[in-house]
């Protein structure tokens, strides 16, 4: 029995050979990797492109970095000699309907006149009447300062007059550098301009166009625009142009406007990012009050004064993303401060392409846990650590981190690791699933699959039972039917004989000819295993009755089993070479269990346990005390024991059989082989004839003087 074990074929071999972990750490060593590249290579081609689709979910999930900078208290101020007059509701009700007669709007620009400068976000182009206009004209010249405002159109009627042209040409930037011969800086054809008298008083002039993002909101500023050749600066850059009395320098190339350096300011690309600050906080002033008296004109000497329209009537109003509603003189006053403050936006991209290889890494560490909770938990510490990191940098270093694209293939990184997670643990239950479906019962199964880390393949040291069957005869059975017959019979016994074990949590080790072995307490925990081993025993014999009943119907020979148990400790996993191995356990109590089952034989008995199993057993089996052997190879004997049917006539026989093992024991074997005879005669009972014969043998030639009624086996 136990050469057969050692030289036997099992089918669990090739299963378990797929269970390797390597073999399913395949696809993730190949997959993982790819989708980092891809993950990273999209972030950084959607950061550097920026679609419109996706620029439409980027920006407003940017914007809340300006509501929580402002519920810290971190938002920017305006610059402090910086005002903004309005023309709002309370000027509209006093003075009426805009636009106001122009000597009203000349007593504006006298009352500004001490005012470092003045800039206009309004537009005079149509002639009012001489007076109007001469008394407008003559208030700006007179006050010195007043930056005229303008703007441009994409279509229009009639085209840039020659004086008009004059005007701008002189307001225009002067050092121009181009990198080639094409500028790829935004050209207008038309523009709507002051009256003539109106321009010629300003100090300068700058546009006020500005141009939404794709959701609609003004989140930039643009710095100058071409017009018939000229470059023009916008109503701020030109504030701050000559706030500072210096010339900005421009370099352009096909791609647009390269560089702005304007003093200290240095800006790339033809727009500034707006760094907006709190709204209720803007120094505002009623235009009402100017043209009143009510705030002498000292009130604004050496101030940086903006003009504009707030009167939402008027519809001079603007969405951003600190307001829904935002007069547009705001965005020139934000710009300009920013400017002058040096309180730029500014984007960095190396730093934002880092954050996103290092969240991808982070999210490739965290796809690496095990149990889903805690992978969620920690792709969501990423997203608040990416949000949180976003608003550090804005707030301490006005660094604008573009957090969308660094999220955005995040999510598709760690979406690729979940789905691969998912189907690896399809690929790894799969495999569980036929691996051990007909080697455990569905319901261990079923928990196997339910949570996959209680399985333990690895080579690990545990307490488990051990069940040996084997069919008697059957050697010479093989050699009374043919081929396809015993092929039959031994499908027809093996089938419920494992089914039994199934039913019992037991785990099929293998096959062996006609022999089985199985495992309880492996590979998942079962407490009561020693019971559910002997249970299996039961299970296995009571088998034999429908067995034989079938065979006997297709004219086959009748089977007997033996079945040996034993509980002990076990070396239990995969086991074998790289090319084949198996799930099994092996140790000294596997082989006891084997031999006990050959003790099967000698006692004359279907199952055997051992005193380890015995000691162990908590349900009330019938058990008889059998012997005390000592197996081959081994010095300390073991009380074995045989489960009996607990039916008809067995406790009876128990009780005989053991009041005569007690006289054997004792080397009375004179009295013994009268019990045991007596037994055999009464019943038939098997294990009471061995009893017998051995006790007639020691009657006739008595053992040694140092007996210790312990049988010695002197073959496996």
């Amino acid at each position: 029995m136990h050469r057969r074990h050692l030289v036997a074929a099992t089918p669990v071999n090739a299963v378990f050979c797929d269970l390797r972990e390597g073999d399913i750490k395949r696809l993730e060593n190949r997959f993982r990797p790819l989708a980092f590249l891809l993950a990273l290579v999209l972030g950084a081609l959607c950061y550097f492109w920026d679609p419109s689709l996706l620029a439409r979910f980027a920006l407003p999930l940017e914007d809340c970095k300006f509501a929580v900078r402002e519920s810290l208290g971190q938002q920017p101020v305006l610059r402090p000699n910086l005002v903004i007059v309005t023309v709002d509701e309370r000027s509209i009700n006093q003075l009426g309907r805009w636009p106001w007669n122009r000597k009203v709007l000349a007593k504006l620009m006298l009352g500004l006149g001490q005012a470092r400068l003045v800039g206009l976000d309004m537009i005079f182009a149509d002639v009012a009447d001489a007076d109007q206009d001469t008394a407008l004209a003559a208030a700006i010249e007179e006050a010195g300062n007043v930056v005229a405002g303008f703007f441009f159109r994409s279509q229009a009627t009639t085209w840039t007059s020659e004086a008009d042209l004059d005007h701008l040409a002189e307001w225009g930037f002067r050092d121009i550098r181009s990198a080639g011969g094409v500028t790829g800086l935004k050209d207008f054809n038309f523009v709507e301009t002051n009256l003539p008298e109106i321009n010629a008083g300003a100090l300068a002039g700058g546009f006020f166009n500005a141009e939404p993002d794709p959701d609609g909101l003004y989140r930039r500023y643009p710095i100058a625009y071409l017009h018939q050749g000229f470059a023009l600066p916008s109503l701020a850059v030109q504030m701050a142009r000559y706030d500072l009395d210096r010339e900005p320098v421009l370099s352009i190339d096909s791609g647009g406007l390269l560089s702005f350096v304007l003093g200290d300011v240095k800006l790339s690309g033809s727009s500034l990012r707006l760094n907006y600050g709190s709204l209720a906080a803007a120094p505002l002033v009623s235009a009402v009050d100017i043209i009143d008296g009510t705030l002498p004109p000292e009130f604004f000497r050496d101030k940086l004064v903006l003009v504009g329209v707030t009167e939402v009537g008027i519809f001079d109003l603007r969405p951003t993303p600190v307001a829904a509603v935002t007069p547009g003189v705001w965005l020139h006053a934000t710009a300009l401060s920013n400017l002058l403050e040096g309180r730029l936006l500014r984007t960095a991209p190396f730093l934002d392409l880092t954050l996103l290889a290092l969240t991808l890494l982070l999210a490739w560490a965290a796809g690496r846990q095990r149990r889903i909770g805690a992978r969620v938990a920690t792709y969501l510490l990423l997203v608040f650590g990416v949000l949180a990191a976003a608003n550090a940098l804005l707030i301490g270093a006005d660094l604008w981190t573009r957090e969308f694209y660094i999220l955005f293939p995040f999510f598709l990184f760690a979406t690729a690791l979940e789905t691969e997670s998912f189907v690896q643990t399809e690929l790894r239950a799969g495999q569980l699933k036929r691996a051990f479906t007909s080697y455990v019962s569905p319901e261990v199964v079923r928990e196997i699959l339910e949570d996959p880390d209680k399985l333990d393949l690895g080579g690990v040291e545990r307490e488990v039972s051990i069940l040996f069957s084997d069919i008697r005869g059957f050697t010479s059975l093989s050699e009374k039917v043919t081929a396809p017959q015993l092929v039959q019979m031994l499908n027809q016994i093996h089938d419920p004989m494992t089914q039994v074990v199934l039913q019992q949590r037991g785990m099929l080790d293998k096959y062996i000819g006609d022999a089985m072995m199985a495992l309880f307490n492996t590979p998942l925990h079962v407490e009561d295993h020693p019971d559910r081993a002997v249970a299996s025993a039961l299970g296995i014999v009571a088998c034999l009755k429908e067995i034989n009943a079938g065979f006997e119907r297709l004219d086959l020979p009748q089977i007997d089993v033996g079945v040996g148990v034993n509980t002990g400790g076990c070396i239990v996993g995969n086991m074998g070479s790289k090319v084949r191995f198996e799930y099994t356990a092996i140790g000294d109590a596997v082989n006891l269990a084997s031999r006990l089952e050959g003790l099967c034989k000698v006692y004359r008995v279907r199952i055997v346990i051992s005193e380890f199993t015995h000691d162990r057993l908590a349900a009330p089996f019938l058990v008889r005390l059998l012997d005390r052997v000592r197996v081959k190879g081994k010095h300390l004997p073991v009380a074995i024991y045989e489960v009996m049917a607990d039916e008809g006539n067995n406790r009876s026989r128990k009780e005989e059989f053991e009041s005569a093992l007690e006289l054997y024991f004792k080397a009375d074997f004179a009295c013994a082989a009268q019990r045991f005879g007596a037994l055999v005669a009464a019943t038939g009972d098997p294990p009471a004839a061995v009893f017998l014969d051995r006790c007639q043998a020691f009657v006739q030639t008595p053992p040694p003087a140092d007996w210790d009624g312990v049988f010695d086996l002197q073959s496996k």
